[in-house]
């Protein structure tokens, strides 16, 4: 096995005015509903069910980090909510990219749009943006990927380099 199939980086996602917007948002919906469900009719109660499974949520991705793992030409990208419970959210083939960007992110454009942002939302950190194509869809992801796979990419991928 080489010293270069395996590479494992984890970033933590900064809260951004969005991510707090929606979650206030739904907390609020969830009030409301409740005060109508107590006040006005008993049906808004399915609102508030409705809710409460909302602001847990929302609980849940207030502490969230993505996981990118790298071993044997497989990439794959995991969420990790709360420090304890993961969820795969992107995982491919390096045979299947079309082509890679290291740097910011807002200097990819020839790549195309960013249609998935596994990134920790902070101001000039290096980013991998990454044109894949899936069976379904092309996708351009977008993650940090930490200095051992920065080099596995240089090394092995330099000929897919955008």
């Amino acid at each position: 096995m080489n010293e270069y199939s395996y590479s494992e980086y984890a970033v933590t996602v900064r809260q951004t005015g969005k991510m707090r917007a929606k979650q206030i948002a739904v907390i609020g919906a969830t009030a409301v509903s409740l005060v109508l469900a107590l006040m006005v009719y008993w049906a808004f109660l399915v609102l508030t069910v409705a809710g409460a499974a909302g602001c847990y949520l929302a609980y849940l991705s207030s502490d969230m980090e993505y996981e990118t793992i790298y071993l044997d030409g497989t990439l794959e990208i995991s969420a990790v909510y709360r420090k304890s419970r993961r969820k795969k959210k992107f995982q491919c083939e390096i045979k299947n990219v079309a082509g890679y960007y290291l740097g910011r992110k807002e200097e990819a454009v020839r790549l195309g749009k960013i249609t998935r942002d596994f990134s920790s939302q902070a101001e000039g950190r290096t980013c991998c943006v990454m044109k894949v194509s899936t069976e379904k869809v092309d996708h351009v992801i977008c993650f940090e990927p930490g200095s051992e796979l920065e080099e596995i990419l240089e090394k092995r991928y330099r000929m897919l380099k955008a």
